[in-house]
């Protein structure tokens, strides 16, 4: 494999503190303080279209065992589940099958399972598209894989692996017999103003006879070197291990990116590697970074937020695809959370939950700086009400997996009410949760628009519209909303039902609100079949009930004509390995 290696660059990181929740949550978190040092690293140079020439694939593919060890987590974390929660009464409208016919079948599980060596679920969407060379690209992740579209579906590059786009050791070498790092969680995002590619993921080491995990763990960012997608990436690594941390080593869980006119951000979840003992979280961890030295590769200094939540590990930074950023009290940076976990260790929180809280990190201008001096903010206000998801039932179908384990059809897990992707478009703040709902259960999707407004020692917030999108007959679940400047965009979201396989639907959204009809974008074509289905595939003593992994997450986002394009997980007719046969659907909504 073919990689062009350059010199270290060593960038600090400044460390900070916040004075835990009550701080976090109060309408004024005050001014952050520097607190410590952590390094940045540039540890090397990539260029994709080398890598989409290079050979990949496997004969000889494993089941991933970070995965497992990641699904046994989850497990353990679900067992607090209340089916006896509140829920809130929503009726739910009809099903309309209304196949979108210039969206095309994105990277399967079969793919990725080709181009990484190692089988996964769930996909865990990124996806994110920008214009460069008067080509308007589609640059699609999932877990462990990525491709290059163009919005005439036209695919510019083969399924390339994870580990090989960061100039890693394979997720298992079938020649050697050795597991490399576990990656887990892509994010995309392209900026429009500096016209540069984003990609985050996780990282933790692992043992390569076994793939079990090791002690090291590192959040890692790929930044383009110009605008073409198929070009040089600079490729940055931010220790995530935390050694002096509470239970820690650690890892940095879900990162999730953002960006305004001077930054670029990066929350995550720090939880402990070693769960033997019992699952531990230390809180969000918020990082911010000059963009555009990031896009150069030259050093610059970035802030450190250790937040100290406790109710929930996910502060969800906003994208703004058409770049028209918060400009007020020196660029400001808004993020949205949920109250969606349990302390102290932030297992699923069953509900109900009426609350979320707005970030809001000010004087981002100042990250250009040798001394960066930004101030963070909160406000936590009132929302409709929410409660964590059921197991979503599917239509029977064709299961040569589960047939042969004699297993029923699976039920299929929704997670919990974490807040989803969030996007700044017509001067608001956009999202959505999962949410269980009334008669039922079912799960629905609660969404937001939420007006924000930040002063020196406050962020105010309103939310200008909010509601509920179920259907009567089907579950939704996993949700992202993508809004134009117009103030028009779409939430998308899988779909799934006795009545229906897992298929990929959307709804239209705007300042007005939802539209109440859930529109199917591609019909599922079987059920969910993977090994996360099965409690054959756990380790001994793992506890149930079973239930198959979905999501993690959707992608949507605007293109500068208002086109919004998106993406989610469902189950097509294409080819399937032996353990899983989740595939995507990309597909655009004219706006």
């Amino acid at each position: 494999m073919p990689v062009a290696r350059c010199r270290p660059i060593t960038l600090w990181v400044i460390a900070a503190l916040v004075g835990g929740l009550a701080a976090v949550l109060a309408p004024s978190a005050g001014a952050v303080t520097a607190r410590k040092l952590a390094p940045l690293h540039q540890v090397r140079k990539v260029n994709l279209r080398q890598l989409s020439a290079a050979p990949v694939g496997s004969s000889r593919l494993r089941l991933s065992p970070g995965a497992l060890e990641m699904l046994q987590r989850e497990q353990e974390g679900d067992r607090r589940r209340d089916p006896r929660a509140a829920r809130p009464y929503v009726p739910g409208g009809r099903v309309v099958v209304d196949p979108v016919t210039d969206g095309f079948e994105g990277l399967s599980h079969s793919q990725q399972a080709f181009a990484s060596g190692v089988e996964l679920e769930p996909p865990d969407q990124g996806l994110c598209g920008g214009t460069a060379s008067s080509t308007t690209y589609l640059f699609e992740s999932v877990n462990d894989a990525l491709a290059l579209y163009d919005t005439d579906t036209n695919q510019r590059s083969p399924a390339v692996g994870l580990n090989s786009f960061y100039g890693l050791a394979p997720s298992f070498d079938p020649t050697t017999g050795k597991y490399g790092p576990f990656l887990s969680d892509p994010k995309c995002y392209f900026d429009p103003d500096t016209r540069r590619w984003f990609h985050s993921v996780l990282e933790i080491a692992t043992d390569p006879a076994t793939g079990a995990f090791a002690s090291k763990a590192a959040t890692l960012l790929a930044v383009s070197a110009t605008s073409d997608p198929l070009g040089d990436y600079h490729i940055y690594s931010i220790d995530a291990t935390d050694p002096g941390g509470p239970h820690c080593p650690c890892f940095g869980d879900q990162p999730l990116i953002g960006a305004d006119a001077n930054g670029f951000y990066v929350s995550t979840a720090e939880y402990n590697i070693d769960s033997s003992a019992g699952s531990f979280f230390n809180g969000a961890q918020i990082y911010a970074l000059d963009k555009r030295a990031l896009e150069t590769g030259a050093p610059a200094p970035a802030v450190h937020i250790a937040t100290g939540t406790t109710q929930t590990g996910t502060v969800q930074p906003a994208t703004t695809p058409t770049g028209r950023y918060e400009t007020a009290q020196g660029g400001t940076e808004y993020f949205l959370s949920g109250f969606d976990c349990l302390p102290p260790d932030c297992a699923v929180n069953p509900g109900p939950g009426d609350r979320i809280t707005v970030w809001a990190l000010t004087n981002t201008a100042s990250l250009r700086s040798a001394s960066p001096s930004v101030k963070l903010l909160t406000n936590t206000i009132r929302s409709l009400p929410y409660a964590g998801p059921v197991g979503q039932q599917q239509k029977p179908g064709f299961r040569p997996l589960g047939r042969s384990l004699s297993e029923p059809v699976p039920t299929v897990s929704a997670n919990d009410d974490r807040m989803n992707q969030v996007v700044y478009a017509d001067g608001r703040l956009w999202s959505g949760l999962n949410t269980s709902v009334r008669p039922g259960p079912r799960d629905g999707i609660l969404w937001f628009s939420v007006l924000p407004t930040v002063r020196s020692r406050a962020v105010d917030a309103t939310i200008a519209n909010q509601g509920y999108v179920a259907a009567s007959d089907a579950f939704l679940s996993f949700p992202s909303v993508g809004v134009n400047d117009r103030g028009r965009g779409v939430i998308a979201f899988s779909l799934m039902g006795q009545s229906y396989h897992p298929s990929a639907a959307w709804t239209p959204v705007g300042r007005g609100g939802a539209d109440g009809a859930v529109r199917v974008a591609q019909l599922g074509s079987r059920p969910e079949d993977g090994f996360s289905c099965y409690p054959e595939f756990y380790p001994a003593g793992t506890p149930g009930p079973f239930q198959c992994r979905w999501g993690d997450y959707s992608a949507s986002f605007a293109l500068p004509n208002g086109d919004v394009w998106s993406a989610t997980e469902y189950i097509g007719a294409g080819a399937r390995t032996t353990s899983a046969n989740w595939s995507t659907f990309v597909w655009p909504v004219r706006r």
